[in-house]
């Protein structure tokens, strides 16, 4: 009686195996750079903004810093410059993230804006 116990455990835990994915996992990687229209543009639009908020997320803590920094080592230093160039270029990417969004938004035929995603402060 207790033999048949084993593969009964083993008959429940490999059918969990097989269960159908749920719509929260990710299907799979994305081509982020395609202009297929069989693909899902909807999750490459919102994985473009998610990236261009934490972009922006970066260039603002880097905008804190460098103001910090320029109360330390005076405007000149290269401190000062060299971080608000760096929070530049990130609000830099994160504008093209936006537009490319926005590319991925029309493909989708959408004519709405994804929404933007929160990220919690530190």
């Amino acid at each position: 009686m207790t033999a048949g116990l084993p593969v009964f455990l083993l008959a429940l835990v490999s059918s969990g195996c097989g269960a159908p994915k749920s719509q929260m996992e990710p299907k799979g990687p994305l081509d982020m750079t395609t202009l297929d229209p069989a693909q899902d543009h909807w999750r490459i639009a919102t994985a473009y903004t998610h990236e261009a908020t934490a972009m922006r997320q970066k260039a603002e803590e880097l905008f804190k810093r460098a103001a910090h920094y320029e109360r330390l080592f005076g405007a000149d230093s290269e401190w000062v410059t060299g971080t608000k160039l760096l929070a530049q270029f990130y609000e830099d990417a994160a504008r093209e993230r936006e537009r490319l969004a926005e590319v991925h938004v029309g493909l989708a035929g959408g004519h709405g804006s994804v929404p933007v995603p929160r990220l919690d402060s530190r």
